[in-house]
């Protein structure tokens, strides 16, 4: 909770001014809706009394100050609405700016162990939550401390003995609501968890719809959503019976006020020491309030429902195991290409270790290949040359710079990435080509054609302004590859990591991603990860991998030669056989 107070009080400080006028506004338009009674009670003390002109004026003057305060109130309200949008709108805003810079730079493993949908979620209700909190402070909060403050004032320069009976419900009132409501925040936590959970379910059939439609998942996709969905009513049920309970005890101390201050008011009247006009003062300040503090009940726990909408977020500020650069951290140019890893040992959190002092040295200019069967390493080792993961011992050189010297963005940018399956964004052609550079028509239609992929992408029907679908679902799996080779032609690093480029790829789109492919590693260095063999025929080395070391390294032919691990992966894909 911590966290959230921290996080939307920078938001108020920020927006300072607006809020200040937002205080503004509030109070006046409290003060003056609260002093009306008083000049209720001077007309109705009049209207009591035989006529005379005096009497007839002053209830003419006072209906003048009724019109005047009405006046002053409409106004109050109109500045509190120019305060108002800067702060709740603009804080919003802030915040979700906020939210997305905090989940940037979690670590790529993060993502990996969490569900997009909920995580969007998430931020989306912390964000979101700070407009239900601020106008809960404001308009609940605040506005209700005030008026009590003005009502018992009044009461007590009429009825010191009312006023004492007044504070004290009021003490018990509020009491009873924030306990019964921070009571009740561990019900609203676990609802906005498993609300998120939903959220997950429903991401994770959603983005592979083509899996659950062409498995036929459709019911049993059903039903985990439907099974989630129950929970969530289940925890929302108990939350809402607390929530009854609540506003069942408040309607009993509401009764409870009201007829104990009519019952006084009776007795005092008994006694000749009560006037009409203080009747209709204390009864329109009573109905006031008695509304002001059923409302502040019935928000209090819109409130604490924010707050537990806001914590599950809150979580994810709180932690500490971030992409930041060092200190000492500089933005240097890899020029020549050069890769050493260097006595590296690392492990996965929870796993074994899978490397263990390895050492890869990779001249600049050299083009190396990883094979080896599944959770031997490659992946891993393209990962740690990202800093996607961190070793937990050892070092990786970059033209022998240090990895963890360079900034984030600057080592980044200077290495490529083909994955096998290249995710794009849900925007045009040009845009997955470019990724925000400003780049001519000329120079974009030069690396399209190097990467062979100009000539179907002037078949589309808006060729590169054509939109290409979420994560790419209108493009071919080789056209989508083709557009990761662009991408990759355009941003000219001098390090390219391929990681299974061409596996998922018929033989003739296989042939003209090649083809893409080696006029895009000239003159760089490369690394390639591959399953299918025939397409690393042409690296100056191959290392074989297996369960974190190199068991094997030279050429095709020299690997050939030695008829071991490499030799037998050749003879099963020759034999079409899976060489995993």
């Amino acid at each position: 909770m911590h966290i959230i107070f921290k996080e939307y009080s920078k938001v108020v400080w920020q927006k300072k001014w607006y809020f200040l006028l937002c205080i503004i506004g509030l109070s006046s338009a409290t003060i003056l809706d609260f002093y009306v009674p008083v000049l209720y009670k001077n007309i109705a003390n009049g209207l009591a009394a035989e006529y005379s002109a005096a009497t007839h004026a002053m209830m003419l003057q006072n209906l003048v100050m009724i019109a005047v305060f009405y006046a002053g109130v409409w106004l109050s309200w109109r500045v509190l609405e120019i305060g108002i949008i800067p702060v709740d709108g603009g804080g919003v805003n802030l915040l979700e700016k906020r939210c997305f810079d905090v989940l940037k730079k979690q670590r790529y493993i993060f993502f990996e162990n969490s569900f997009s949908g909920s995580l969007i979620k998430q931020a989306n209700r912390f964000s979101r939550s700070f407009e239900v909190i601020m106008d809960w402070c404001l308009f609940q909060l605040f506005q209700n401390i005030l008026a009590i403050a003005i009502a018992f004032t009044l009461f007590y320069q009429q009825q010191p003995r009312f006023a004492l009976y007044f504070l004290a419900w009021v003490i018990v009132y509020l009491l009873w609501n924030i306990g019964f409501s921070w009571w009740k925040l561990r019900f609203d936590e676990v609802v906005a968890k498993a609300d998120s959970q939903v959220g997950g379910v429903y991401s994770d059939a959603i983005s592979n719809i083509f899996i659950v439609k062409s498995f036929v998942l459709e019911d049993k996709e059903q039903q985990r959503v439907d099974r989630a969905s129950d929970y969530v009513y289940r925890r929302k049920k108990t939350a809402w019976i607390l929530m009854f309970i609540s506003f069942a005890v408040q309607g009993l101390m509401v009764f409870a006020i009201e007829l104990l201050l009519m019952y006084l008011m009776i007795g005092q009247w008994q006694t000749g020491d009560f006037q009409v006009g203080e009747f209709v003062l204390f009864q329109s300040i009573l109905l006031m309030l008695i509304q002001r503090l059923w409302e502040f009940g019935r928000n209090l726990r819109n409130f604490f429902t924010a707050l537990a909408d806001a914590m599950e977020m809150s979580e994810i500020f709180k932690n500490t195991d971030l992409e930041i650069d060092s200190s000492q951290a500089q933005a240097h140019k890899i020029s020549a290409g050069q890769i050493e890893f260097r006595q590296l040992d690392f492990a996965y959190e929870g796993h074994r270790p899978l490397f263990q002092k390895f050492s890869l040295h990779i001249k600049a200019g050299e083009k190396v290949a990883l094979v080896g069967q599944s959770g031997s390493g490659k992946s891993s080792l393209t990962r740690l040359l990202f800093r996607f993961v961190e070793a937990q011992g050892g070092e990786i050189l970059f033209d022998g710079i240090n990895s963890r010297d360079f900034t984030l963005a600057s080592l980044r940018q200077q290495i490529s990435l083909i994955p096998q399956q290249p995710e794009l964004f849900h925007r045009s052609v040009r845009d997955n080509i470019t990724m925000g550079a400003d780049v001519s028509d000329a120079e974009l239609q030069v690396v399209a054609a190097k990467a062979q992929s100009l000539e179907f992408i002037q078949q589309l029907p808006q060729q590169f302004e054509t939109q290409v679908g979420e994560r790419g679902v209108k493009l071919s799996g080789g056209e989508k590859q083709r557009i990761a080779i662009a991408r990759a032609f355009l941003e000219d690093a001098p390090i390219v990591v391929l990681d299974e480029a061409t596996s998922a790829l018929d033989s003739l789109t296989e042939q003209q991603v090649q083809v893409a492919i080696f006029e895009l590693l000239k003159h760089k260095t490369a690394l390639v990860i591959a399953h299918r063999l025939s397409t690393i025929l042409r690296m100056d080395r191959i290392l074989v991998l297996e369960q974190g070391n190199i068991i094997e390294q030279g050429t095709h032919e020299q690997l050939l030669a030695m008829q071991g691990r490499y030799y037998q992966m050749w003879q099963h894909q020759q034999g079409e056989f899976l060489g995993e």
